[in-house]
């Protein structure tokens, strides 16, 4: 096993530099590790451990989607079928990834590292730089830049007296408070409220800041073995209905997709997952404030950008959890490959770790850059619903092109949905590819109309 910080390399250094030891970069690790016998890698991380934005993430988080289908392709995570892994599972997942890596001899990883211009590492612990590597290529895993409420100071300002912390915070709380005020809707928020009301908090004493109304997708429907009828659905309505409006009226119809509140029409889409019970669970919370984003928190008065909150409890008995970070903010899109670089990007709409392992996979078998980038586009991460339709129709542009050069890769890696769909189910998903193919830029404009 090769140790810590011990360059082991071939050429002038190594192969691939990897900046960034999260889900990206582990699963592009492994995909490289895996499918050659002979390339050498070298990951360097500012974190003492792998996992990514894991490491910062609150203790009661759990994945929103499959065990089954997250993590590296060479190693099972979680029990299978719906189960969903914890953080101390998923943290203790990548050490055990990681150790399989060093067992090749052909991994090293720099802990607590940054990388700077001209391929300089300097530790975090000495603040020296301590080497200077010259790899074939390297590769950008942080470019996703994902983002926690630990990690990440909120854009609004706060009186001393606010009792104001992150989300992390909660799950070390010593007593209770009167009032408690959660800041954000996204995912993080979601898990905030659950979190409260599974501690036994009344739903009356919650109050939950909500910007923007999300659109949800039902979890049901992202698990074996329900995935061929969750994108047969989408295709086919895409191509028979009239709008953006329709399709996503027909996808709640259908029970695909959720939205917290009958009576407001969501105005975002960022790909949260629910179950009809956690939806059943959140509406509990009645005091739902819908008035813009938070401002300033002075004391017991909550400023929007719509209008302001007061609420009757003393400062010291309200506290406001922080969950407004923007998990995964808008990017530019920067070609995949280029030259000596690689820049990590899904290419599948909110699967970045499968995008991470396809992009490795391409990268062993074929050298032309510009081959490469005309198979892999990078999919934008949606924010609201005009996002949805181009993200999914170059998610699906994307699949058929990968699928035609790594047909087995495809459909035989554990990251891909592809894989976990029973024969028949596949079949059916096949021909619906035929029928209903993915939009072209004049189908995407026409449904999308005046959004």
């Amino acid at each position: 096993m090769v140790e810590h910080g011990a360059i082991h390399a071939s050429g002038p250094d190594t192969d691939y530099l990897i900046i960034g030891a999260g889900a990206m970069g582990m699963a592009f690790a492994d995909e490289i590790l895996r499918g050659s016998k002979d390339a050498q890698v070298l990951m360097v991380d500012r974190r003492a451990k792998p996992g990514g934005h894991w490491n910062d993430a609150y203790p009661f988080v759990s994945l929103h989607q499959p065990a089954l289908f997250y993590g590296v392709n060479s190693r099972e995570l979680g029990a299978g079928g719906e189960d969903l892994v914890s953080r101390a599972q998923i943290l203790a997942y990548y050490e055990l990834a990681l150790k399989d890596f060093e067992a090749t001899g052909r991994f090293v990883f720099l802990p607590q590292h940054d990388y700077l211009p001209g391929g300089v590492l300097r530790s975090l612990i000495s603040g020296r730089p301590d080497r200077k590597v010259a790899p074939r290529k390297t590769v950008d895993a942080t470019y996703m830049d994902v983002r926690v409420p630990a990690n990440t100071a909120p854009k609004y300002a706060h009186s001393e007296r606010a009792q104001l912390i992150p989300i992390n915070g909660l799950a070390s709380l010593d007593r209770p408070y009167s009032r408690y005020v959660v800041l954000g809707a996204g995912k993080t928020g979601i898990d905030a409220v659950l979190y409260l009301l599974e501690q036994h908090v009344a739903p009356e004493t919650i109050s939950w800041v909500m910007p923007n109304d999300a659109w949800f997708l039902n979890r049901a429907n992202i698990q074996p073995p329900n995935i061929a009828a969750e994108f047969i659905d989408q295709m086919r309505l895409m191509h028979e209905v009239g709008s953006l409006d329709l399709v996503l009226d027909e996808l709640e119809r259908l029970g695909r997709l959720l939205r917290l509140d009958p009576e407001v029409r969501p105005t975002k889409y960022r790909c949260a997952t629910v179950t009809d019970e956690e939806l059943a669970a959140l509406r509990q919370v009645k005091d739902v404030i819908r008035l813009g984003r938070v401002s300033r928190i002075d004391d017991a008065t909550l400023q929007l950008a719509s209008g302001e909150r007061i609420f009757p409890e003393a400062p010291e008995d309200i506290l406001y959890v922080d969950c407004t970070a923007d998990g995964l903010a808008p990017r530019p899109e920067v070609p995949i490959f280029a030259g000596d670089r690689i820049t990590l990007q899904a290419i599948s709409m909110c699967q970045q770790v499968m995008s991470a392992a396809a992009i490795g996979a391409l990268e062993l078998r074929m050298d032309s850059d510009a081959e490469k980038n005309a198979i892999l586009a990078p999919v934008a991460h949606p924010a609201v619903p005009a996002d949805y339709l181009p993200a999914f129709a170059r998610t699906m542009e994307n699949q058929k092109r990968l699928g035609g050069k790594m047909f087995c890769w495809t459909f035989t890696s554990r990251l891909s949905g592809a894989k976990h769909m029973p024969f028949f189910h596949f079949v059916r998903f096949m021909l619906a590819t035929l029928r209903w193919p993915a939009l072209d830029d004049e189908r995407v404009a026409a449904l999308l109309g005046d959004h």
